[in-house]
């Protein structure tokens, strides 16, 4: 054996804790880097040929760890386009808008909007005219568009489906959607009576144009207990229907067709432009002749004598038994006429509430409508939670999922991984969901430059989920994820380290000054 393999394991010594001091050096300078992960350095040792019981020529030589799956340090940031994950998965990126199949991956979710030369779109103004817009895409630091999944038809998303996501005031302009269903969840009071006021909630949807439509429900008491009609008021309305509904008809004079076990008639007063269904028998008042009706309705009179029109209730009397009209009648008794009175639309059916204020009727109403300028809406209502206890009247819960047609102007995230975006209307909505990626040993990623990573054969390959959904992962909206370098521990061992070098060091010394001294006594 040569006597310079002595100097071998202090020169591998020393090579290697320069190695350390290195790398302790970078985890360092990166501490407050974005989505830095450190690398820690770890030894093993190196054999030669073993001559006695143990090598007389080996040494030691340096390996690095990744660190991927260690958590960094989350620190808020107040910039609602900032969001860190809490847990597994990392962010995709792909570096061209289209036609590449590279991905790459990043914990470093401080992202901004970025436009891309060429892409474009044509926009009608608000004045009428076109113009051409340059499209805006969610980006990571380096330029590269973020991966996101868009909302099914259906309000699902699907993680497989993550593409850039577009995000400029106009990447939505085109896609409104009429309302089609909606929920209504109130509690009406249970104390209310026949001719209190009525109880009213604006709900806004959308109509086929995407068009926003104020559309106003009245609860109204009815004179029956547990009782309540729902009228429906609405600027720009044509016709509406609220389902189900009966249709009202009375016909007087007509002891079979009147539903009435008598023959009755119809009393127009001129003194008070009132109408009231009467015994013809004793003349008493036929209570609850018109308590299908509240305020508002339109009735027509047919086979009358000189009052045939159609007439708005102003007012109902507590028995049912007579309306006050809006317009002039004359003076008439019926007597034994064929009169018939009918509603000129089908009336909503009565919402009929349990003792226990429990909603013991129809759970879904429909309405359709038809506005002004030829749009129309249709859609469900579910009023299944709705209650009449005392107290107030409370609405605990309102939605509708039309969609209006507006401009984006702002956007940001939520715990779910959602972006939210608020439209120049006011509302608010989730646009896209970012998914993770996840990998069997994400400590096999391959790192690159701007803190990115890459998929090798020995992080297998990326397995998308969503955060919300597998419980693997949380978002944390407006803060970031940097390093996971503790400079505390870094420090401690660089000490350790430049203690292991310097032994090396002497020990480098003294074979150096040892085989000096051979050299001088062989001389």
């Amino acid at each position: 054996m040569s006597g310079y393999g002595f100097f071998q394991p202090a020169v591998l010594g020393m090579k290697s804790q320069a190695h350390r001091l290195n790398t302790i050096g970078y985890n360092i300078a990166n501490v407050n880097t974005g989505g830095f992960k450190r690398t820690d350095t770890e030894f093993e040792t190196v054999l030669t040929k073993k001559i006695f019981a143990q090598s007389d020529n080996g040494g030691v030589k340096p390996y690095s760890r990744a660190t991927n799956d260690v958590q960094g340090l989350v620190t808020p940031t107040n910039n609602n386009m900032d969001l860190a994950i809490s847990g597994r998965g990392f962010f995709a990126l792909q570096p061209e808008l289209t036609g590449t199949n590279q991905i790459y991956f990043t914990r470093d979710g401080s992202f901004g909007i970025n436009t891309v030369d060429g892409q474009t779109s044509s926009v009608t103004a608000d004045d009428g005219s076109t113009i051409t817009v340059s499209n805006g895409y969610l980006v990571d630091k380096n330029g590269y568009f973020v991966m996101g999944s868009p909302m099914n038809e259906d309000g699902t998303y699907t993680a497989s489906a993550a593409a850039p996501m577009r995000v400029d005031q106009y990447a939505f302009i085109d896609q409104g959607q009429p309302t089609s269903e909606a929920l209504l969840d109130f509690n009406l009071p249970s104390t209310s009576e026949f001719g209190d006021d009525t109880e009213s909630f604006t709900l806004t949807t959308y109509d086929s144009n995407a068009t926003e439509r104020q559309i106003a429900f009245d609860f109204v008491p009815m004179l029956a207990d547990n009782q309540w009609r729902i009228n429906i008021r609405a600027d720009n309305l044509t016709s509406s229907t609220l389902g189900p509904g009966t249709s009202f008809s009375r016909n007087a004079g007509l002891a079979a067709a009147t539903g009435l076990a008598f023959d009755s008639e119809f009393v127009f007063d001129i003194t008070d432009n009132s109408v009231r269904a009467i015994n013809s028998g004793t003349g008493d008042t036929v209570g609850d002749a018109f308590s299908s009706f509240v305020v508002g309705d339109e009735i027509t009179f047919s086979g009358t004598a000189s009052n045939n029109a159609t007439y708005k209730i102003s007012g109902i009397s507590a028995d049912g038994g007579r309306l006050t009209l809006e317009q002039t009648v004359t003076a008439e008794s019926t007597g034994a006429l064929a009169a018939n009175a009918a509603s000129v639309a089908a009336l909503a059916n009565p919402m009929t509430f349990s003792s226990l204020g429990q909603l013991s009727s129809d759970g879904e109403l429909t309405f359709t409508a038809t506005w002004d300028d030829g749009a129309t809406s249709d859609f469900s209502i579910d009023v299944s939670s709705m209650t009449q206890f005392a107290g107030d009247f409370t609405p605990n819960r309102t939605s509708q999922n039309g969609i209006g047609i507006a401009d984006l102007s702002d956007i940001a995230f939520d715990e779910s991984g959602f972006v939210i975006g608020t439209f120049s209307d006011g509302t608010q909505r989730a646009i896209y969901k970012i998914p993770l990626y996840d990998f069997v040993n994400p400590n096999g990623l391959e790192s690159s430059n701007g803190m990115l990573f890459q998929q090798t054969e020995a992080s297998g390959d990326p397995i998308e989920f969503f955060a919300d959904e597998s419980g693997k992962a949380a978002f944390l909206p407006g803060a970031i994820e940097i390093s996971n370098v503790d400079v505390a521990q870094e420090f401690s061992r660089m000490i350790q380290t430049q203690a292991a070098y310097n032994m090396s060091a002497t020990s480098f010394k003294t074979i150096d000054e040892m085989t000096t001294v051979a050299r001088d006594l062989k001389a």
